[in-house]
């Protein structure tokens, strides 16, 4: 049954609805109707019983026949009588304090008692009261009332009863009145689900209320599966809507449609926002402990403002994206400064091929496969920094020529938001590192010739590391080595390491020099970045 009433359409659910809830109140109503008329009929009934029983007791020919003895024909005249007016008492019954009967409607014959012990308690003195019983007419309303004599001893009793079946025909007389009335009103319930139905519809632009579950169900769909947080707030501040991904940041158990946006976001620019009706731009935010961008917009136009949307984006995925564009556009560059330098090299190796020098086209073509295309692309993803991927690719460039193998260790990161100085110191320490390892490995006569270049950045921290194989620093210079003009490659030189002491000096970072003669050098640039204050 729950099967067949899913499948039917809204239109279809709305009206059984309406209708069933319609019978259910008039059900309701009129079983309440009818049992307090019921009750309120048998209230009356026992009151008549009470009332007649009280009236006989006193009337003066009953008195007078119990106590002289025997039935009088004045008492059954008065008493025939009193039944005859009153026509929904069924019995009137007559008996002294022995149970011997005086008077009965319908059998007028005396002599006979009653053993029903139902009129014990009124002949020791009780107040009147009403019992059910039953007599050789079925069940029985029975009022007993004392008859006293004029002393105060009770001398008999009298027993006034209505037989239930008349009372279930009195209630059997209210049924076509109720059936009647619930057939209208459920005529009525019929007309009114059917126009509220119409009068629903017609209130929703156009749109069949199965219409608007299927788009609210597909809209609904469609908001969770988003990656952005959506938060929807009406003027009041309560938020009306939140999709699954703002309920994923939330800590468990923590409501979000019904609640305060300041509770759940308490950064929020909403009252300004709604003050001002503009929207507010990105920004980063924390929301329970979580990294996010968020923008806040206005729903609807000024001054009919009528709430907030506001959306969230994870930080790391945005950065990630914006790492990604920088990354291509890093490629990009890298390509055309290769592709200029690749030309250049052309025209080299064309050169010595017009002048006859054969050898050393050969070397110099040798050289060149140093840089391979995959070391170029390896090092435009991990510089992302154009300037700086520029002169490390140059760099390489220029080593190759010198049969010297340059790379940058692929764990290296190097974007522009995480620079924690200006370009230019970072041009002056890595050209200046670079130049120096090669000038190194070119002036030394060692079969393996490299150099490994790392980059290391993030928002707290600068490390550069720039390791060759050369034949290291002599203890003697160590010392002096950042000294201007001192240098182991001989004299008129000494310039780069003491340019990059001077900027370390000056941005207050750290140099280290960790070498071995006869091995090679590693020089390590630090920088942490400084806290305001």
């Amino acid at each position: 049954m729950i099967e067949k009433f899913r499948k039917l359409s809204l239109e279809n659910q709305l009206f059984i609805s309406f209708l069933s809830i319609s019978v259910c109140m008039l059900l309701l109503s009129l079983s309440i109707t009818l049992s307090f008329n019921l009750t309120r009929q048998k209230k009356e009934i026992d009151k008549n019983l009470m009332g007649i029983s009280s009236y006989i007791a006193s009337m003066d020919h009953v008195v007078d026949m119990l106590t002289i003895g025997y039935p009088t024909e004045e008492a059954r005249l008065e008493l025939d009588s009193v039944h005859e007016h009153f026509s929904d008492l069924n019995l009137i019954v007559i008996y002294d304090t022995h149970g011997l009967r005086f008077y009965h409607t319908n059998r007028q014959e005396t002599g006979e008692t009653l053993v029903g012990g139902e009129e014990t308690a009124i002949l020791s003195g009780s107040r009147p009261y009403i019992t059910t019983g039953f007599g050789t007419h079925g069940p029985q309303r029975r009022a007993f009332h004392a008859i006293t004599a004029e002393d105060g001893t009770i001398i008999g009793f009298v027993m006034a009863s209505v037989f239930t079946t008349y009372i279930s025909e009195q209630a059997k007389a209210l049924l076509p009145t109720y059936l009647v009335v619930a057939f209208i009103t459920f005529l009525a319930s019929i007309l009114l689900s059917h126009g509220i139905v119409r009068i629903l519809c017609s209130s929703l632009m156009g749109h069949h209320p199965q219409e608007l579950l299927e788009l609210y169900l597909r809209q609904d769909t469609v908001l969770n599966a988003m990656t952005e947080g959506i938060i929807a707030s009406d003027r009041n501040g309560t938020v009306i809507f939140a999709n699954q991904t703002v309920r994923s940041f939330l800590e468990s158990g923590t409501p979000a449609v019904g609640s305060s946006i300041k509770k759940l976001f308490p950064d929020t620019a909403f009252e300004s926002i709604l003050a001002a009706g503009t929207p507010v731009p990105a920004r980063n935010v924390q929301l329970m402990n979580h990294s996010l961008i968020c923008s806040e917009l206005p729903i609807g136009t000024s001054p009919d403002i009528q709430g907030v949307l506001t959306l969230f984006n994870d930080r790391s995925e945005v950065e990630a994206l914006s790492d990604e564009l920088s990354g291509a556009r890093s490629m990009l560059d890298t390509l055309r400064a290769f592709n200029h330098e690749f030309l250049n090299k052309l025209h080299v190796i064309l050169g010595y091929l017009q002048t006859g020098h054969t050898e050393q086209a050969i070397a110099f073509i040798t050289n060149s496969s140093l840089v391979s295309s995959q070391a170029i692309r390896q090092t435009a993803d991990c510089l992302r920094v154009s300037r700086i991927c520029a002169l490390v690719i140059g760099k390489m460039m220029h080593a190759a020529e010198l049969g010297i193998r340059l790379f940058v260790t692929p764990d290296s990161r190097c974007t522009n938001k995480d620079l924690l100085l200006p370009m230019e110191p970072y041009i002056t320490i890595v050209g200046n590192l670079l130049e120096n390892a090669i000038e190194e490995l070119a002036a030394c006569s060692k079969d393996i010739k490299e150099i490994t270049l790392g980059i290391y950045m993030n928002d707290a921290c600068t490390i550069i590391t720039c390791e060759d194989t050369g034949r290291g620093i002599r203890p003697d210079l160590l010392p002096h080595i950042f000294d201007l003009g001192i240098s182991s490659k001989g004299e008129n030189r000494g310039t780069g390491l003491y340019l990059i002491h001077q900027i370390t000096a000056l941005q207050g970072g750290e140099i280290t020099i960790d070498t071995e003669e006869g091995e090679g050098t590693c020089i390590t640039f630090t920088y942490m970045r400084k806290e305001p204050g």
